[in-house]
C-alpha cells in the first residue's frame, strides 16, 4: 500500500468509514504487535498495546493528522505506548518493593508515625489544591497522562497544563518542606 493509497485511507476513517479502518488494522495490527513486543517481552502485553492504539484512532479519527509516512506515525506511537507500559510496570515494581521495605519498618513506632503524618500531610495539600490544578496533577502523576494528552482530556491547551503542573508541585514542596 502507497502513500498515496494511505492518505486516501485516511481521509474515509477521517470521515468515519469503518471498512477503510478495518482495512487498515488488518494490514498494520500483526507487524505492529511483532515491533512491540521487542520493547515489552510479552505477545499479550504486545497485542494489548497496539489494540489500544487502534482504539485510540478510531476514537480520535477526526483530528488524525500525519505529518511523516503512516508507518512512522505508528511505529513512533507503538514504541511511546510501550515505553509508557514499561515506565507504569517499573514504578509498580518499585513501589511494591518500598511497600515490602516499609514493612519491615513497620515495627518501629517513629517511623511508622513520620510516614503517616507525611501521608496525611500529602493528602491535605492535595485536598486544598484548586479542582483543575489538583485534575492535571493526579492526572499526570497517577495516570500517567503526558501533558498533550492531559490537555486533549480535560480541553485545555498544554501551556496550561504545565502551569497547573508547576502550580501544584510548587504547592505540594510548599506544603510538604517539613519533610523535605
Amino acid at each position: 500500500m502507497n502513500e498515496n493509497d494511505l492518505k486516501v485511507l485516511i481521509e474515509k476513517i477521517k470521515g468515519g468509514d469503518r471498512e477503510s479502518f478495518n482495512q487498515l488494522f488488518r494490514r498494520y495490527y500483526s507487524p505492529l504487535v511483532r515491533f512491540c513486543i521487542r520493547f515489552v517481552a510479552d505477545a499479550d502485553q504486545a497485542a494489548e498495546i497496539v489494540q489500544d492504539l487502534f482504539v485510540k484512532l478510531w476514537t480520535n479519527r477526526e483530528k488524525l493528522t500525519v505529518n511523516t509516512s503512516f508507518e512512522s506515525y505508528m511505529l513512533r506511537s507503538v514504541r511511546n505506548a510501550a515505553i509508557t507500559y514499561i515506565n507504569k510496570e517499573r514504578s509498580h515494581t518499585e513501589a511494591n518493593e518500598r511497600l515490602y521495605a516499609d514493612e519491615s519498618d513497620a515495627n518501629d513506632p517513629s517511623e511508622t508515625l513520620q510516614s503517616n503524618n507525611l501521608e496525611s500531610s500529602y493528602r491535605e495539600v492535595l485536598a486544598h489544591m484548586p479542582e483543575k490544578r489538583r485534575e492535571v496533577f493526579l492526572a499526570s502523576r497517577f495516570d500517567g497522562l503526558k501533558y498533550a494528552e492531559i490537555a486533549e482530556k480535560l480541553g485545555m491547551s498544554q501551556k496550561t497544563v504545565e502551569a497547573h503542573m508547576s502550580a501544584a508541585i510548587k504547592q505540594l514542596r510548599e506544603g510538604l518542606k517539613a519533610y523535605l
